[in-house]
């Protein structure tokens, strides 16, 4: 749910400037905004189908950076989040996360809009005395783009890997 929360967000985000860049008057120069900023993320009641009747509860934090470009021929946006974390379960056993998204989008005028984005999860789960037990990964690319009024959209679906005994 909160993957398509934030891609409906960025897609607005998107909306709203490329409504702002055609309605900006031509300049010379571009307008470039970046920053960066960081949330902490607290989410308990967590389970996992690899450790039926557990509990966790992950403690990490979402490292947010964007820079848009405005020019007269477009609008541009790129963001990156990155989310290292711990979940630590209920046994005592534990778990390492990093998780990378990238989004871009482009307005370049003439009713041609692009949104593109990446997503990866990588989790190295190891038992209470820290021994490695086993690593998963998530894999998942979005593309849409509108053209006067026709959006075309290309996803390939999450994949999931597993490396060791699930």
């Amino acid at each position: 749910m909160k993957r398509i929360t934030l891609g409906l967000a960025a897609a607005a985000l998107l909306a709203i400037s490329a409504g702002a860049a055609m309605t900006a008057p031509a300049s010379a120069a571009p307008i470039i905004i970046r920053d960066t900023f960081t949330i902490p993320i607290f989410e308990p009641d967590l389970t996992d189908d690899c450790r039926p009747g557990l509990t966790g509860t992950l403690v990490g934090t979402a490292v947010i950076s964007f820079q848009s470009v405005e020019t007269a021929q477009g609008f541009h946006i790129h963001v990156t989040i990155t989310g290292p974390g711990r979940i630590d379960w209920s046994d005592g056993s534990y778990t390492l996360i990093d998780s990378v998204d990238h989004s871009s989008g482009h307005d370049v005028g003439q009713g041609t809009s692009v949104f593109t984005e990446t997503h990866t999860d990588g989790a190295d789960f190891y038992s209470a005395a820290g021994v490695f037990e086993f690593r998963r990964t998530f894999h998942e690319v979005e593309h849409f783009t509108a053209s006067n009024g026709v959006v075309r959209v290309d996803l390939n679906t999450g994949h999931f890997h597993s490396f060791g005994d699930c």
